[in-house]
């Protein structure tokens, strides 16, 4: 049996970044040592893959086609805004153009990859192919009585964003029709394996979509004085960082450094004044990659309190780095290395977070499997679900290609 011909749809595919862009690249390249893929991404994500594809081991057995909605159809997206909406009208030009290259490629079967939401359903699934979702998020709940925690805005936030969920999980026929259809469902934790109606629920696997294939080149110091908590990641209310500002004011030996905008900064800012721990805690705002790996270095643990996250590539950078990462019990981040905190109401969560931060010293950080490991455990799972896997390309090390690519 020859390798697969695998058919993956990537709306975000960016090498080079964390989060979605990262994963759908770094998925791309684990498809490419799996069978022969062709990606459908974006246009604008071209730059970037085909500066990075001819170093790629894999790059023989990758192709990349590049889709975008036409001018006029995404003038008013600007960039978060909108960004849902567009995700969804995309995927019906991504489907054209899955069917044009399906009458030329015989391929085995299709895979929805990036920005794949348990409740919103792929295009993928009306291709007339085995098909594979995921990894898919969307199932882990924000923890009703941390809710006051995150300020009127974000509370709102919450409550909106949860009627959207259930309104999806009986109303939007895509979505069930994409349960129905795929032979696999590959899920980023247990709450999203639990989301899903049980009738479909034997078809799901727990598997991340973050990926680490090279180093991230952190080497944790650790023990330093005073002792410091470090957050990198997008400043908004439920990644819980109000939880984190409390804990560190009972503890005030401890600084803190967070790295990153977004909407809930000005009252982050506010509660640390309120808290009177403004001193030891500095708002850097965004910084490259290479000085956050500096920054981390220097940290002795990586607080990530986030409410419900799916996965994330941070958690990742730093366990692998063996820095020590405390999270809550909630969603993806216990499932990457970091030490799960039990969620109670706010004082017990902070009380608990408080307890946590004053033994990490003594800690080890978890150590994750290798991108062979997860490469072998995907194959396994693949033959399980009954698809045609052979041959599949055992890559490893970095070996460019010589020869221009066309």
């Amino acid at each position: 049996m020859s390798s697969p011909k695998i058919l993956a749809f990537a709306y975000a595919c960016e090498p080079g970044k964390g989060s979605e862009p990262g994963a759908g690249w770094l998925w791309a390249r684990m498809l490419g040592r799996v069978g022969e893929t062709w990606v459908i991404t974006r246009s604008n994500n071209r730059e970037a893959i085909e500066g990075a594809l001819g170093r790629a081991p894999e790059d023989s057995n990758l192709h990349f086609v590049y889709v975008d909605l036409p001018a006029w159809a995404r003038f008013w997206k600007r960039g978060q805004r909108g960004l849902r909406l567009y995700y969804v009208l995309w995927q019906g030009a991504a489907l054209v153009e899955a069917r044009r290259l399906q009458k030329s490629i015989r391929f085995d079967f299709v895979w929805h990859l990036t920005m794949a939401t348990i409740w919103l359903g792929s295009g993928a699934a009306l291709i007339d192919l085995p098909f594979v979702y995921g990894p898919v998020g969307g199932g882990v709940r924000t923890s009703w009585p941390l809710m006051r925690a995150l300020g009127v805005k974000g509370a709102l936030f919450e409550v909106a964003r949860e009627l959207t969920r259930i309104g999806h999980r009986y109303m939007n026929p895509l979505a069930r029709l994409t349960w129905r259809r795929a032979e696999l469902i590959l899920v980023q934790n247990h709450e999203t394996r639990d989301w899903l109606p049980r009738s479909h629920r034997h078809k799901a696997e727990i598997f991340q979509n973050a990926l680490l294939v090279e180093p991230s080149g952190l080497r944790a110091i650790r023990g330093g004085s005073p002792p410091t908590a470090f957050f990198a990641g997008r400043l908004l209310a439920w990644k819980g960082l109000a939880l984190a500002l409390r804990a560190v004011a009972v503890l005030p030996e401890w600084r803190f450094v967070i790295c990153g905008t977004g909407p809930d900064e000005a009252r982050l800012r506010r509660l640390a004044r309120r808290l009177g721990v403004e001193p030891r805690v500095e708002f850097l705002g965004w910084r490259p990659r290479e000085e956050v790996i500096r920054l981390l270095e220097k940290a002795d643990v990586f607080l990530y309190p986030s409410l419900h996250d799916e996965a994330s590539f941070a958690v990742v950078e730093a366990s692998s780095g063996g820095l020590p990462v405390l999270c809550l019990d909630r969603g993806g981040p216990p499932l990457l290395g970091g030490m799960p905190v039990t969620t109670g109401n706010i004082h017990q969560t902070i009380d608990r977070l408080v307890r946590a931060l004053s033994e990490v010293q003594s800690q080890e950080a978890v150590v994750l499997p290798s991108l062979q490991d997860r490469r072998v455990r995907l194959i396994g799972i693949l033959r399980r679900a009954g698809f045609p896997i052979a041959g599949a390309r055992h890559v490893t090390g970095m070996q460019p290609r010589s020869e221009s690519r066309s």
